[in-house]
């Protein structure tokens, strides 16, 4: 009997899921954290093509972005949701192909998302030092062209996650990500705002704050607190993951989920700062959500209406003669029933006179 027990205890698998308070609260912050994203970054999609004030060139970039950021929460946050549940150190419902197919959509929409804000810092760079030539520098055609090579540099850096193994496992990879998709991208971003705030300040003193030119200078310094935001989300896991390659006990493993969902905060704070910071578009979300509910206000009376018809229809058997023709008996019925009262009165009148005219002989 003890020789079976011990049997049975060698062969027992280990748990696939520890569902400590810990691990399921962060499963749970990882899912409002899915749901806010594609909520917030939708409308953000949604705004954009319902209100033509809004397809501007430097909003191509920013619906660039938004899309990543759905990316992100549909085919990145799920996997580490799961993998919230399980210990890291030893994974085994997430392993092999799957899970590097989840590393590199994870490097893929990151590196996507920095690169769209450094094509938005560019963008605004050329707008504020040269408006008068931003419309014949900036077109829609060379927007598109700097969107496609932001996406297709991040093909190229996720990729590279393929090649040889010994190039992950020495750290290789991921200080060239750390350069690639962080550094240089940040270095860019960083050089376009001091050169936007310096020309900012120059020309807000030479010719005055104009409508327009401070409509460009307010939607920089929006963008530049996504980007200020986005440096807080990154760079710990960045810092984190330089760390755990020199030293294999630089955190422990609470601190890398904390720092892992503080990365994924990052696509759903986008659509938050453009309400509290950029009045277009905060105005395009009220304008958009008076829509929707006013649609959703006539489509709660057309169903109300319908109710009551049908509720109408169903008081009289469907096919009979007095439901065909419910209005018309109701009439006739009514019209003859008046003319009888009418017969009836004059019958009365008429024998009350024939009494007045001859009265009846009486008799002592």
């Amino acid at each position: 009997m003890e020789m079976n027990i011990s049997n049975d205890s060698a062969t027992a698998l280990p748990p696939l899921f520890h569902t400590e308070p810990w691990n399921i609260a962060g499963a749970v912050a990882v899912g409002l954290v899915i749901v806010l994203t594609i909520f917030g970054n939708a409308i953000v999609c949604a705004s954009f093509y319902t209100f033509r004030d809004l397809r501007t060139i430097c909003n191509y970039f920013i619906i660039s972005l938004a899309i990543s950021d759905i990316l992100v929460a549909i085919l990145g946050m799920p996997f580490w949701l799961i993998l919230q549940l399980t210990d890291l150190s030893n994974n085994s419902v997430i392993k092999g192909e799957l899970y590097l197919f989840w590393q590199c959509m994870d490097i893929f929409f990151g590196t996507a998302s920095i690169m769209n804000l450094a094509a938005v810092s560019a963008d605004r760079h050329i707008a504020i030092t040269a408006p008068y030539s931003y419309p014949y520098v900036m077109t829609s055609s060379r927007a598109l062209l700097i969107l496609c090579f932001a996406w297709i540099y991040a093909v190229i850096v996720s990729s590279l996650r393929l090649l040889d193994n010994k190039w992950t496992q020495h750290g290789g990879y991921q200080y060239f990500v750390f350069i690639a998709s962080f550094g240089l991208p940040l270095l860019f971003m960083i050089a376009m705002y001091a050169r936007i705030y310096i020309v900012a300040r120059r020309q807000a003193r030479r010719i005055g704050r104009s409508r327009n030119y401070t409509t460009d200078v307010k939607a920089a310094k929006t963008i530049a607190v996504v980007i200020g935001v986005f440096v807080f989300c990154w760079a710990p896991f960045f810092v984190s993951v330089i760390g755990y390659i020199n030293n294999r006990n630089f955190y422990p493993l609470i601190i890398y989920k904390c720092v892992k969902w503080l990365e994924y905060l990052n696509s759903c704070l986008n659509p938050i700062l453009y309400t509290c910071l950029n009045k277009t578009y905060r105005r395009a979300f009220r304008r958009l959500f008076t829509r929707w509910r006013g649609r959703l206000e006539r489509t709660r009376e057309e169903s109300l209406t319908t109710i009551g018809t049908l509720s109408r229809r169903l008081t009289l058997p469907r096919g009979s003669i007095f439901a065909s023709q419910g209005g018309t008996f109701s009439s006739s019925s009514s019209k003859e029933l008046s003319n009888g009262e009418c017969r009836r009165k004059l019958s009365r009148k008429g024998s009350r006179k024939g009494k007045m005219e001859n009265p009846p002989p009486t008799f002592i």
